[in-house]
């Protein structure tokens, strides 16, 4: 049950739940008008009879993602490059902008002014969660919209697992996903290829570019090869090489969090 009592100029609603723990608690929340106060009564009283109500929680954005983000990074066996991303996400795109808002307290609206807002952001304004000081020439550089959808796309996900976990009824993230951006790449002509080549005088280096050139191989595809991977002999003289591992540059707090493996 819950009930409406009288307080000064305003009207209070108070009812008893039990928490996550199994534990009664008295919680009273307060409104100008009478009206108000007996619609939200009723909806009290309809949740706890339907087994539906949202247990009261003040936990925040930054406080429920900084949350999930180990859970879900164990739970699916990330790399330590995925969690290396996502904390980013978090730390320099989510957290400056709604991380001390309160879960329950978010809506549809917040998120789309989040998506707003950070449309008009200079790439690298907050790095490490920390804002730094960018040039006029940096902060011409603005987000791209593929960037604003792996933020909808982690909120997408953390959120609806909020909804699992007993945080969220339904979950704030709008249905529609800003658009990401696609940029042409600019490919070398075999002119421009040569006289990259002809220019390097490190016999290494030349030898990275040109396997890279050869192979069409990803930078850390290229600076994982080792003399073995090599074989000069090979295909009757004219050599081959075996791409089977990758070289990474991750951060120290991601490699402890993610699975010895």
């Amino acid at each position: 049950m819950a009930y409406i009592t009288k307080r000064g100029s305003s009207y209070s609603v108070r009812y008893t739940y039990q928490d996550e723990h199994g534990k009664s608690c008295d919680k009273w929340e307060s409104f100008p008008t009478k009206e108000e106060a007996v619609k939200r009564q009723k909806q009290i009283e309809h949740e706890l009879a339907t087994g539906n109500f949202l247990i009261p929680s003040t936990v925040t954005v930054a406080e429920f993602l900084m949350d999930w983000l180990p859970k879900q990074c164990s739970k699916h066996k990330w790399a330590p490059k995925t969690y290396q991303s996502n904390l980013a996400l978090i730390q320099n795109l989510i957290i400056p902008y709604i991380g001390e808002m309160q879960m329950q307290k978010l809506r549809p609206y917040h998120i789309e002014a989040l998506y707003d807002t950070l449309s008009k952001t200079p790439c690298g304004q907050y790095v490490g969660g920390k804002r730094r000081d960018l040039s006029p020439k940096q902060q011409k550089r603005t987000l791209s919209g593929t960037t604003l959808h792996e933020v909808h796309q982690l909120l997408h996900n953390s959120f609806l697992l909020a909804v699992e976990w007993g945080i969220l009824i339904k979950s704030p993230v709008p249905v529609e996903a800003p658009k990401k951006t696609t940029q042409e790449r600019s490919i070398w002509e075999v002119e421009e290829m040569r006289a990259a080549l002809d220019s390097m005088e490190d016999p290494i280096l030349h030898l990275a570019v040109h396997l890279t050139l050869v192979g069409a191989l990803r930078e850390g595809e290229i600076v994982g090869l080792t003399p073995e991977d090599l074989d000069f002999d090979a295909a009757d003289g004219i050599g081959t090489f075996r791409i089977n591992k990758s070289m990474q540059r991750v951060r120290k707090e991601a490699l402890n969090q993610v699975d010895d493996g």
